[in-house]
């Protein structure tokens, strides 16, 4: 891909990534040798809403857009962006459920991969390991529903108002 080089994560840059800022330099340094880089063109398509993949996704560079289906018109809607130092696909490592939006690269990305496989046999080597990572997986959840349910709030209180006034008129 031209202009985009290889970015191997580091220690320090994996530290950066607030889902795994619970694991030592060592357990983080056992993740790189798990995981493998992945380059992507802009606008090409990382994962697919629905698809059957399991596996984390680090971005190392760039910025991805995250997509989910209108249920009832089947058109995609824009969820969200995520650039350098975020991450997706961490749902998959909890559970079995295919894809649940889809994510293409905005611009040229670097990305570090760990399957669902190699991830759960780095979680078993210790009890502690999977506790700190659940406990941290689990705050992000919270948080992204705390979020959510935050602009769920505004847009229904939008919806309302923009009723109301028509009714008025």
């Amino acid at each position: 891909m031209a202009g985009l080089t290889d970015v191997k994560p580091s220690v320090p840059m994996l530290k950066e990534i607030k889902l795994l800022q619970n694991f030592t330099d060592d357990e983080l340094a056992q993740l790189i040798r798990l995981g493998a880089s992945a380059e992507y063109e802009a606008h090409s398509n990382i994962i697919i809403e629905g698809e059957l993949s399991w596996g984390l996704y680090l971005i190392m560079s760039g910025n991805v857009g995250i997509f989910k289906n209108n249920t009832l018109t089947g058109e995609p809607y824009d969820v969200g962006q995520l650039r350098q130092g975020s991450f997706f696909g961490e749902m998959s490592l909890v559970d079995n459920n295919p894809r649940s939006a889809t994510v293409k690269a905005q611009t040229d990305c670097n990305l570090f991969y760990i399957s669902k496989d190699s991830f759960s046999q780095f979680l078993d080597t210790s009890a502690n390991l999977k506790l700190r990572f659940y406990e941290k997986c689990v705050g992000t959840l919270v948080r992204r529903l705390r979020e959510l349910d935050d602009n769920y709030v505004v847009s229904q209180y939008q919806l309302w108002k923009t009723a109301l006034r028509k009714e008025a008129s």
